[in-house]
Formats: C-alpha cells, structure tokens, sequence
C-alpha cells in the first residue's frame, strides 16, 4: 500500500515505528516459540535479553501512538 504525496510527516513516522515494532514482536514471539518446542532441548535465555526482546518493541509501538496523539493534538 502507497502512502499517498500529502501525508503528513508525523503520521508517516508514527506509522513506520508502529510497523517496524509489530514486526519485532511477531519476530519475537516466533523465535521464542521456536525455542520452546518439544524437539529442542531447554534453552535459557538471560532475563535481561529476554526483558528487551519484549520492551523494545512495545516502546517502539507506543513511541509511535504518543507521536501521532502529539501531531494530531498540535494540528487541532
């Protein structure tokens, strides 16, 4: 999908940080799934890893929610 010329520059870089963190997540949760099938042997992954694996990608989404609010509430 096209992002039509008139776009406003704050929904395409809160949209952008929305997608790139939905990607890291689903990237995420498959790998993590991976890892914790039958076939494999228990792996341990550091709890810090583990916490940005998680975090980082929800900041990213909820980085890119606040961008849009503010750009939408400035423009009002």
């Amino acid at each position: 999908m096209a992002i039509s010329p008139n776009t406003k520059p704050y929904v395409k870089l809160a949209g952008g940080l929305v997608v790139i963190g939905g990607g890291l997540l689903t990237i995420e949760r498959l790998g993590l799934s991976n890892l914790s099938g039958s076939s494999h042997a228990p792996v341990h992954v550091d709890p810090t890893l583990l916490s940005l694996m998680v975090l980082a990608p929800v900041g990213l989404i909820i980085v890119g929610c606040l961008i849009f609010l503010v750009g939408k509430i400035r423009r009002l």
